[in-house]
């Protein structure tokens, strides 16, 4: 039998990985599980997953927060490999948060407005639409940050359970990012009060250099699978994702850049949004951390912590294979990380 039709195939393959690479075009399925936006004030939304079946294993409904300058749609890369839809497969009555995409108006935004206004709206817009009286909170990187901080701002008893996904706590365990940062900090105020909102297209270029090696490797992988479908739909996902990223407000990164990156506040439990001081020990919900095995970003080192400095009797660490994006959206994710996670959560809620 001929083997054109073989290279053909290949040929093919390579085309639509070349333009992967090159261009980052969307995939098909990315950020598409079905559902409603049931709350919207100015930029921020809130959408609610639906559900396929009526009954629910938990009248709790689930959270699901972003981190800064990334799309929520990490959360739903493909139909078939989706945190959403299996959250919602599982039971769970879903809500996503969507911050919006900062533009120059936005400039002013401190992280206090995500914590004291936009976190808690979300809240109690799911609780109220849900008719639940507890929440459970979500967060990949920074999201699950917003979830802790917001617990340990608030004392907030409502929520009944978190969860983090590669969510450092202890900045000074960030390798490259903690040299960088002390490194940088005589020249970071004038250069981001010269440039402004943070460009996404800068955010994504610094993930890459500081990923290089794991970056690397994606690539000669998916020279290795140009045949495979599977791998290459997953590949231009993420690829995808990682060139998409969206500004991060001036006064926000200054906030996270000064406060919680170089004074590392967060650990030692001097973070004060507007005078209220945030106390990690005051989290008593119940928490399950992930971290990636081969987390470059947030090596499992600036994780553990969160065992130590939460306040909750019922906490666990478990370490998961996987870099930054591996852990939440990788290919080792379903079987390890999200089905734990529904175990987890279906024992507790």
């Amino acid at each position: 039998m001929s083997s054109l039709p073989r290279l053909a195939e290949l040929g093919a393959a390579a085309q639509h990985a070349l333009s992967a690479v090159l261009r980052g075009s969307p995939p098909t399925g990315l950020g598409t599980t079905p559902r409603e936006l049931v709350f919207q004030r100015d930029k921020l939304e809130l959408f609610r997953v639906r559900r396929r079946a009526a009954g629910l294993a938990s009248s709790v409904p689930l959270l699901l927060i972003p981190p800064l300058m990334v799309r929520p749609y990490i959360y739903d890369l493909q139909p078939e490999h989706s945190l959403l839809a299996t959250l919602r497969d599982a039971g769970f009555d879903v809500f996503l948060l969507d911050f919006g995409v900062p533009d120059a108006a936005d400039a002013e935004v401190r992280l206090d407005d995500y914590v004291l206004d936009w976190v808690p709206t979300c809240i109690e817009q799911t609780l109220a639409r849900s008719g639940a009286s507890r929440v459970a909170v979500v967060g990949y990187c920074m999201g699950g940050l917003f979830g802790l901080i917001h617990v340990g701002t608030h004392e907030d008893p409502r929520v009944g359970a978190l969860v983090t996904i590669g969510s450092p706590v202890n900045f000074r365990r960030l390798g490259p990012i903690t040299i960088g940062a002390r490194l940088s900090a005589p020249l970071m105020d004038p250069v981001v009060s010269l440039v402004g909102n943070v460009p996404g297209e800068l955010s994504s270029l610094v993930f890459k250099l500081l990923s290089g090696p794991r970056i690397l490797r994606s690539h000669v992988d998916l020279l290795r699978n140009l045949d495979d479908e599977e791998h290459l739909q997953s590949f231009r996902a993420i690829n995808f994702w990682i060139n998409d990223m969206i500004p991060c407000p001036r006064e926000a990164f200054r906030q996270l850049y000064r406060e919680i990156i170089l004074g590392n506040k967060l650990r030692k439990g001097t973070l004060l949004f507007r005078g209220k001081k945030c106390d990690l020990g005051r989290v008593t919900c119940p928490v399950l951390s992930f971290a990636g095995e081969q987390d470059i970003i947030a090596p499992p080192d600036s994780i553990r912590e969160i065992i130590r400095l939460v306040g909750a009797a019922d906490r666990r660490l478990i370490t998961a294979p996987g870099g930054h994006v591996g852990v939440v959206a990788g290919h080792h994710a379903p079987e390890r990380v999200w089905r734990p996670m529904v175990e987890w959560l279906g024992e507790r809620l």
